[in-house]
């Protein structure tokens, strides 16, 4: 029977994905939480769950929300961007000023001051 698998291992294979679901559960709170359901085994960590982008998903939350305990216990976010930031290009930020005209600057730019 399948399992997720949570949301804070780096070796999550939902992240190697372009995109996920993530299912909140909003009774969870801290710690770990397992519901079981005809799709398989969802393992809440911490209120939240990474699942597959298809059509387990749904079905996982169809089920849950059947025998909910209360309105809007689960709520669930498809097709999420990845959240694994492994990937991510940093790329450096340059700030610029205004060169007042009344100021002297050098090749660089920077303000050179009077002493």
């Amino acid at each position: 029977m399948w399992t997720n698998e949570s949301h804070r291992s780096p070796n999550n294979s939902e992240f190697k994905k372009k995109k996920q679901t993530v299912l909140n559960n909003l009774n969870a709170g801290d710690g770990i939480k397992v519901e079981h359901t005809e799709a398989g085994t969802v393992v809440f960590d911490q209120g939240m769950a990474v699942l597959p982008n298809d059509g387990r998903a749904d079905e996982i939350h169809k089920e849950l929300e059947s025998r909910q305990l209360h309105p809007d216990q689960y709520a669930v976010t498809k097709h999420r961007e990845s959240m694994s930031r492994q990937d991510v290009d940093l790329h450096p930020m340059r700030s610029l000023t205004i060169g007042l005209p009344w100021n002297e600057y050098d090749k660089l730019g920077r303000k050179i001051e009077d002493d």
